[in-house]
């Protein structure tokens, strides 16, 4: 078995453990926002987690949370959708809570961008709590920079406790606006990579049957060798690399995506991939493509049409492409 498709197979939980191994600490704390990259954390591995912060949570089991309540904080915010956190919420009264008011906690909001102080503020005020109530910890000292382990890209920053810091859904950010604050308290530890976070939801759903609906939308379309081929609103570059593959890099593709910090990641799989000389990824707004009219063959979209203004995408794709334009919503 591959060391790739054997790393396939960890679950997160699995991965954070090996990663607090590799660094020679028992326990850390965590902040996180998608349920896939902390649910298994809580159930599994509870004897890891010092503190628990969810920010924005889509999702949030009480059940599984209730255990933890005394070290959790949520920062929610206070429009509808998040009203099932409220609910959560009042099954875990020791738990803390941060409502953000006036706030869209949307998947692809920047709330670090935008809250910074309120969040930054809080979530100190948080782990100072939680530190006090605990005997000194064994004194760690860990190099500042970027690794990887278990299928986890890290960077250090900082000393003190150790905070691990999950990728925060599609914002652009991420946790960068208040790294300089975390990090003058803490060691902070943020992860990326095709194991966490959105970019692991996008990974699978380019491994699974969605791929085969791909296909059948492109055996509409004669590929010739040497066409330009575009994909508008690319995310982590997933179906980009599968579709060298399926040309047999014969055709040079160009990814675009408005989102910078899926664009980073798409770079860093490439990277890994050896397959980042093949694809250009550009940062790009699908309403707006940076493109002269007719610059492509074939323009492809999968899933961001109902991201914006449908018509404005569509009319954009088809001013780039020469041939045709094909979209897949």
């Amino acid at each position: 078995m591959s060391e790739a498709l054997r790393m396939s197979r960890f679950q997160v939980e699995e991965r954070l453990a090996q990663l607090l191994a590799h660094l020679g600490l028992d326990q850390a704390h965590f902040a996180a926002r998608l349920d896939n990259d902390w649910t298994g954390l809580v159930l599994h591995r509870p004897e890891l987690v010092t503190s628990l912060t969810l920010v924005c949570p889509v999702n949030m089991d009480a059940t599984a949370l209730r255990p933890l309540a005394s070290r959790l904080l949520v920062v929610n915010d206070d429009q509808p959708a998040g009203q099932g956190v409220t609910q959560a919420m009042a099954h875990l009264p020791d738990a803390t809570l941060l409502t953000l008011p006036g706030y869209g906690g949307f998947l692809w909001a920047d709330v670090m961008a935008d809250r910074p102080h309120d969040i930054g503020t809080t979530l100190l005020e948080f782990l100072a709590r939680m530190e006090a109530g605990r005997p000194a910890p064994r004194p760690v000292t860990l190099p500042e920079g970027t690794g990887e382990v278990a299928g986890l890209t890290y960077h250090i920053c900082g000393s003190g406790p150790p905070l691990v810091l999950l990728p925060l859904a599609l914002a652009p950010s991420q946790w960068t606006p208040v790294l300089p604050m975390l990090s003058a308290r803490y060691c902070t530890i943020t992860l990326s990579g095709a194991a966490v976070g959105l970019v692991a939801v996008l990974e699978a759903r380019g491994r699974s049957d969605y791929l085969r609906a791909v296909r059948t939308m492109l055996e509409a379309v004669p590929l010739r060798p040497g066409d330009r081929i575009l994909e508008v609103g690319c995310g982590s570059g997933v179906l980009s690399r599968w579709l060298l593959q399926h040309t047999e890099h014969a055709a040079p593709i160009v990814a675009v995506d408005i989102n910078r910090y899926l664009l980073h990641e798409a770079k860093v799989l490439a990277t890994t991939e050896g397959v980042h000389n093949m694809i250009t990824f550009l940062e790009g707004n699908a309403e707006a493509l940076p493109f002269a009219d007719n610059s492509f063959h074939v323009t492809m979209a999968c899933t961001v049409l109902e991201e914006g203004d449908a018509n404005r995408m569509l009319a954009d794709m088809v001013r780039v492409t020469h041939r045709l334009a094909v979209p897949w919503w």
